[in-house]
């Protein structure tokens, strides 16, 4: 039986035809939507028309993941840029404000035929210049101007047998927006994934204040919260959740979760600690082109028009295009190279998004690296939550020692870190914790409490209630 479409969190795009030379660049979906929008209509268009062809272009890159079209003949990429082929993609062009909003709201739909599981590869052409059989451009503004709602304008293109799926589930992590809008007084467990997720968010963006209790019930503190990340994120600012708010939440929420696993995305466990030395170009290798490679990767979660650069400690043509997009987004000379500006533009804003980190620890808690080395002497609430996931480490790995948890990195501390640097290979200075060792302890955490915690009957003992 096959199995039902799902929209992927990423897409990968070929920026050329097919065969040619070109390289690939890797978008979250809906960014990749916003991006043909804007590439493809104009933000003038009535809404109605807007809708229609933001459907078909979503439909169509959904068709060309769905089916595997390019994978399946040895490509290893999902759709290009290529209008010829695909739809229009421009690498690094300006969002419209509006078509974002929509895009945010509607990107988890897409077209089918009736008694069809596959999304509709629907064809689309400006109707002017270049006729096609499907959607035309410039024959859907018409057709809303004449009053047309956008699912009328789809069948007066495609025929009456088609519907639309709404509400398809993301990646591995489905997260269906509620039926209504969620306001102040609302109440459920909707109501309660919204509050959790705002406050892990908040840890990274505190401007975002904390909901507290999180306990399903929608007061104001939860609208407070809702409309600093409306502001923040470039939402209509009204402290009520639609489709648009939740759908920017989850994808928020999944990026923050995202930041404790660039580690499990081929970090080799080695010295991410170099400062700036030298300018560094491509055929460079080494430490700091992997530092270089650690922050583009956490600043690419956050900062869709900037490419994670892979993490091989190579300075290849991906790590350059990846400078360059860091580049082009804040106005540097777009050279490829890593020279002194560059470093410290990268450096700050690495540190931007981790330096007013809530690191108070709670069980379960996944924090990135905290932006300094750790090392004997240093005292603070980060060098708390290290001796707190040493500890429960520790459980399961008897000959690293516990230690008192009180924020002070002693020699009894130092010992905890050399010993776990022993156990999982981690070179570099034995008794200090840079990034990459951050990111190993953090993740030998994640999985042992994971794997710790278990509901009433999940293991022998429990009494059953």
């Amino acid at each position: 039986m096959p199995f039902e479409p799902r929209i992927p969190e990423k897409i990968v795009i070929h920026l050329g035809s097919p065969d040619s030379d070109a390289m690939n660049v890797t978008e979250t979906f809906a960014s990749y939507i916003k991006n043909v929008a804007s590439s493809e209509i104009y933000p003038t268009w009535p809404e109605a028309a807007l809708r229609a062809n933001i459907l078909a272009q979503i439909s169509v890159a959904l068709n060309r993941v769905y089916t595997e079209f390019y994978r399946s003949r040895g490509y290893n990429f999902d759709i290009t840029s290529s209008p010829a082929y695909d739809q229009t993609y421009v690498y690094g062009r300006d969002i419209f404000s509006n078509v974002s909003q929509i895009v945010d709201e509607i990107f988890n739909s897409y077209i089918r035929r009736d008694g069809n599981i596959e999304p509709l590869f629907a064809e689309f052409c400006d109707g002017v210049e270049v006729q096609c059989d499907g959607l035309e451009q410039w024959g859907s503004v018409e057709l809303a101007e004449e009053g047309l709602d956008y699912f009328s304008i789809l069948q007066r293109y495609y025929g009456n047998d088609i519907s639309i799926v709404t509400d398809v589930p993301v990646g591995d992590a489905p997260s269906i927006a509620p039926p209504v809008v969620l306001r102040e007084g609302d109440t459920g467990i909707d109501v309660e994934i919204l509050q959790r997720r705002l406050n892990r968010i908040s840890a990274n963006f505190p401007g975002i204040p904390k909901i507290y209790p999180a306990d399903g019930f929608f007061d104001s503190s939860t609208t407070e919260a809702v409309r600093k990340f409306q502001e923040v994120f470039d939402l209509n600012v009204d402290g009520l959740v639609g489709r648009a708010t939740w759908n920017q939440i989850q994808a928020i929420y999944n990026a923050v979760k995202e930041l404790s696993s660039v580690n499990s995305e081929g970090l080799s466990i080695t010295e991410v600690t170099t400062r700036f030395t030298n300018d560094l170009s491509e055929g460079d290798s080494g430490e700091g082109v992997l530092n270089i490679q650690y922050y583009l990767s956490y600043i690419s979660l956050f900062v869709p028009s900037v490419i994670s650069p892979g993490l091989d400690g190579s300075f290849g043509p991906t790590t350059a295009n990846a400078v360059r997009s860091f580049q082009k987004t804040y106005n540097l000379p777009e050279t490829g190279v890593v020279d002194r500006t560059t470093f410290d533009a990268i450096e700050n804003v690495y540190y931007s998004i981790v330096q007013e980190i809530d690191y108070d620890f709670y069980e379960g808690r996944i924090l990135p690296f905290p932006g300094r080395i750790l090392r004997e002497g240093v005292e603070g609430n980060d060098v708390r939550v290290l001796q707190e996931y040493l500890n429960l480490i520790a459980d399961s790995y008897p000959s690293i020692p516990k230690v008192n948890v009180d924020g002070v990195f002693g020699s009894a501390t130092a010992e905890q870190v050399r010993e776990f640097k022993r156990i999982f290979n981690i070179p570099g200075t034995e008794d200090r914790v840079n990034a990459p060792a951050w990111n190993a302890i953090a993740s030998i955490y994640e999985d042992l409490y994971a794997g710790a915690t278990v509901a009433p009957g999940q293991y022998p003992g429990y009494e059953i209630s």
